[in-house]
């Protein structure tokens, strides 16, 4: 038989911030405390059953004005699978021009349907400047 334990939560789906109370017995939720706006319960779900994050970074780029291309995941990743995806994202070298939304690498460490994007357009530098 399982006890009763809680968890505490930081609840980042608004700016409020709610301290949120998780109590459960094994993996079944019996109560979720603390809440100000709906998506707080369901945050707090989430992180309990499958927490998951998204990050954004930079890539190194050729031939662009800047040397670091600004990139995003496309949707949240399961947060133990982000060494992979950051292994995965560190071989990347983009090469200009670039255009905003663009995909870097489709299915990034392996997970199908999230990519890399480009958050940036980033035109190919003229010779001029080279």
């Amino acid at each position: 038989m399982n006890e009763t334990q809680v968890k505490h939560y930081i609840c980042i789906s608004c700016p409020i911030g709610c301290p949120l109370r998780l109590v459960h017995e094994g993996s079944q939720i019996l109560e979720i405390e603390g809440q100000e706006c709906s998506r707080g319960a369901k945050y707090a779900r989430q992180e309990f059953t499958d927490p998951r994050r998204t990050f954004s970074t930079t890539v190194p780029i050729r031939f662009a004005l800047h040397e670091r291309l600004p990139v995003k995941l496309t949707a949240p990743i399961p947060r133990d699978r982000i060494p992979d995806a950051m292994a995965a994202i560190r071989t990347i070298l983009a090469e200009a021009p670039v255009q905003l939304g663009q995909v870097l690498l489709h299915d990034v460490a392996g997970i199908t349907g999230v990519h890399l994007v480009a958050c940036h357009t980033m035109d190919r530098i003229t010779s001029e400047m080279e």
